[in-house]
């Protein structure tokens, strides 16, 4: 995993030459060494916290293809930066949707 990176998403696909390659199995990793997980955060999270749910569905978008979107686009969940204590980035952004139909 990458010095700094809060999870990773690895995914293995089969050619097809006729559209999306298909997906054969997909693995996530959280890096639980050097970040602490909760799936509730609450008011008194003190920026301690990575939400599971935000970060699981961040990956999620690796897995269906997504990629990173930059600056200009934090609202989204493919946003390069969660902040921890964001729970925001649980479900997906029109932005988000809008990669997805482009690829499937």
């Amino acid at each position: 995993m990458a010095a700094g990176a809060v999870a990773s998403t690895c995914a293995w696909t089969w050619p097809n030459p006729v559209g999306k390659n298909d997906l054969r199995e997909a693995d996530v990793r959280f890096n639980i060494a050097d970040f602490d997980f909760t799936r509730n955060p609450t008011s008194t999270c003190n920026g301690r916290y990575h939400d599971v749910l935000n970060t699981g569905t961040h990956e999620a978008g690796h897995i269906f293809g997504l990629g990173h979107v930059g600056s200009g686009h934090s609202n989204l969940t493919m946003y390069t930066k969660a902040d921890r204590c964001e729970v925001k980035k649980r479900t997906l952004g029109k932005g988000d949707v809008m990669g997805l139909r482009s690829i499937y």
